[in-house]
């Protein structure tokens, strides 16, 4: 089912077996941000049945009873604490985080997960790579990386002197330009001189 509002929770990311009362009647995932209809406590995701109300109508897809998203209600505390305790996989586990943790701790542990996809801080790169990994592939491994240099200060002292040898013989030539110019138009006035 392809949408762009959160979906439940697979259930392959649990370490054991959900059961199916605490899948939503929408998406049929383990239950993200559980709500239920007020009257016969039908568990859904918010994210699903906001956009269910929110498209279709404004009733419970399982029961018909009249529904709004100011109408839905929190599911009883023991739901709550049964999912909070779950053992679920990392969000990236896919780009190789191995970590189990309680689906309480998910949003933390993700904030904090070194497999996090990260797009890399040097200038032109662009590539996606994990947070754990970011600092290596910009210093080292980064096509696009700044470069160390081990003579910076002689190869700087060097080059402002090039430029100052550069400048000095840019005028020198400019003088030389002048003079052989001078050189000649006078050579070319005497000539004339001379036929006459």
């Amino acid at each position: 089912m392809a949408s762009n509002y959160p979906l439940g929770y697979d259930d392959e990311r649990f370490q054991s077996i959900v059961n199916q009362n605490f899948h939503c009647l929408i998406c049929y995932n383990v239950l993200k941000d559980p709500v239920m209809c007020r009257r016969n406590e039908h568990y859904f995701c918010r994210g699903c049945i906001t956009e269910h109300l929110r498209r279709n109508s404004h009733t419970c897809p399982t029961c018909a009873d009249e529904l709004s998203v100011e109408t839905l209600q929190d599911v009883p505390r023991i739901v709550k604490n049964y999912l909070n305790e779950l053992s679920i996989r990392c969000d990236h586990y896919d780009r190789g985080c191995r970590e189990l943790v309680q689906l309480q701790n998910l949003k933390r542990h993700v904030a904090e997960c070194g497999f996090t996809p990260g797009v890399c801080g040097n200038q032109g790169c662009g590539e996606t790579i994990s947070k754990r990994d970011r600092t290596y592939h910009e210093s080292e491994l980064c096509q696009f990386r700044k470069l160390k240099c081990h003579n910076c200060g002689e190869i700087s002292t060097m080059m402002a002197g090039m430029k100052t040898e550069v400048a000095n013989l840019n005028t020198k030539m400019a003088h030389i330009t002048r003079i052989q110019k001078r050189t000649r138009e006078e050579s070319k006035h005497e000539h004339e001189t001379w036929k006459t």
